[in-house]
């Protein structure tokens, strides 16, 4: 939602913080459905709520009057709030990250977005608005998606703001999570080699978090494409993540992908010792499929395509750790239609399968690791 939002004057009217108020500023153009609105005044409050942003709309003229009315409410709290804000221009700060790093609004004297840039709004909010430029150079590794969504980096980046650091030294931060992840790896996940493969959703993201900062393999470990794994060398355990979602199959076509999936797994053992298969894209869409926003989606509609069935139909008999065996998805899977895993859900699913580790060391570990990322730090 927009800062000019009235729930958010609402919310303030409502609360006993002492009258102290952080805002994490989302991206300008939220509620940009307004402008369409011919009620809409940006000089008067606005009493009704607009969401999200409508493409359509996004032009420099709409840009300019959305800044301008962000800017006005943010200038009104702060008065009504006698300075007790601090601001953190979240969607800003990676916005301007992503858009330097792809070469946007480049000119003769540099990056220059036509409505809005860091250094100038920083500027206009003195003493309030936390300094984020350091975060202009580590975008990537802070969000999780073209949304600006916080990776579990960002998040603990953000949770240290909130707890009231002035200043968080960012460098050094993810020089400390870096450390800790490695940490954490290295105790969690089996020593021996690992290969993941398979055409899933799961093997593509696993691949972008590990090139984005948000997880690390440990050495030994490899990520192949399918059409690779039986010309690299042989490893000791190879996880097959087949792509099969039962929820886009005809019934009749559910056999037969069940039938590939056999043929592609005594491929694999002619080459690789040990051999589990993960069905995480079908697990992922019938759990995701129970949230609100995409409640009842994406599940299939016939029996057969149940994750326990095609398990049951495919994997090696005394796999040890099977995708059904996970039951807490909330926190496994992100909150959106992507089936990104969530830094413990790839932990869950890497750790349960080569280290037979229960669900209840998974938790320890993750919370162990992430108690060292927030609590015990302190920037050298």
């Amino acid at each position: 939602m927009p800062i000019w939002s009235p729930r958010v004057r609402k919310e303030l009217a409502s609360s006993t913080l002492d009258g102290k108020a952080f805002f994490i500023v989302g991206d300008f153009r939220f509620g940009n459905r307004a402008l369409n609105d011919p009620a809409f005044n940006p000089e008067k409050r606005q009493e009704k709520e607009y969401l999200a942003i409508e493409k359509a709309l996004i032009n420099e003229e709409n840009d300019r009057i959305l800044f301008d009315l962000c800017r006005s409410e943010i200038e009104s709290l702060n008065v009504e709030l006698k300075g007790q804000l601090r601001l953190l221009f979240w969607d800003l700060s990676i916005r301007e990250a992503k858009n330097r790093a792809a070469g946007r609004y480049q000119g003769p004297g540099g990056y220059r977005h036509p409505a809005w840039n860091l250094d100038d709004v920083l500027g206009q909010f003195p003493g309030i608005a936390i300094d984020t430029r350091e975060m202009l150079e580590y975008g990537e590794q802070l969000c999780i998606d073209n949304s600006a969504h916080p990776s579990l980096l960002g998040w603990l980046y953000i949770a240290r703001l909130l707890r009231g650091d002035a200043h968080v030294d960012l460098a050094g931060f993810i020089r400390h999570f870096d450390h800790s992840l490695n940490r954490l790896v290295d105790r969690a996940l089996a020593k021996e080699p690992v290969l993941i493969t398979g055409n899933s959703k799961f093997t593509r993201l696993l691949g972008l978090s590990v090139q984005t900062g948000h997880f690390r393999l440990p050495v030994g470990w490899a990520i192949r494409p399918l059409s690779k794994t039986l010309e690299a060398e042989a490893f000791d355990h190879c996880l097959y993540f087949p792509s099969l979602s039962s929820f886009m199959l005809g019934e009749a076509e559910i056999p037969k992908e069940v039938e590939k999936i056999r043929r592609i797994r005594t491929k694999l053992a002619s080459k690789h010792k040990k051999i589990s298969i993960i069905f995480y894209d079908n697990w992922a869409y019938e759990s995701i499929s129970k949230r609100r926003d995409y409640l009842g989606k994406f599940v299939s509609k016939h029996a057969s395509g149940l994750t326990p069935s095609l398990e049951s139909a495919t994997c090696p008999q005394g796999q040890s750790y099977k995708i059904s065996d996970s039951f807490d998805f909330d926190r496994m899977i992100e909150r959106n239609a992507t089936l990104k895993p969530t830094t413990i859900g790839i932990l869950e699913i890497l750790c349960r399968s080569t280290s037979h580790l229960s669900y209840g060391q998974v938790t320890e570990a993750y919370n162990g690791f992430v108690d060292e990322c927030y609590g015990k730090w302190e920037p050298a």
